[in-house]
């Protein structure tokens, strides 16, 4: 259910939604993504802005590359006020080198909560 509350634009789907138009809780959604898929470092005048996640897909899938995710994680979504983290689940699935990263997050504002969730996949892993 839109509010209103946060509006915002990005040409992410435009071609499935055809709107750039984004409110509320995809708003936010999009805003955590572009913050975890950016390179720390990467952001001008905000050296410690993003993640190492961009950089892990080529390491191999162990429980440092996990620590690592994890710390990751929770640094962007304590990094936006918009959010609280409720919970973060990391499931490795080392068949197809693989994390599924699931987040519960309680929208502040909006009084919700919801469930982000993300696939990474490591490339050169083993099937």
């Amino acid at each position: 259910m839109a509010t209103g509350l946060y509006r915002g634009y990005s040409s992410f789907e435009y071609q499935r939604k055809k709107t750039f138009s984004l409110d509320d809780i995809e708003l936010v959604n999009m805003d955590l993504l572009n913050h975890i898929f950016t390179r720390r470092g990467e952001r001008v005048m905000m050296p410690t802005f993003g993640t190492r996640i961009p950089d892990m897909v080529f390491e191999p899938l162990d429980q440092v590359t996990l620590n690592i995710v994890r710390e990751d994680l929770q640094s962007v979504f304590k990094f936006d006020p918009r959010v609280q983290l409720l919970d973060l689940t990391i499931t490795p699935n080392f068949d197809v080198g693989a994390i599924v990263a699931s987040a519960k997050l309680r929208y502040i504002e909006l009084n919700m909560v919801d469930i982000l969730t993300l696939n990474i996949t490591f490339e050169g892993q083993q099937q």
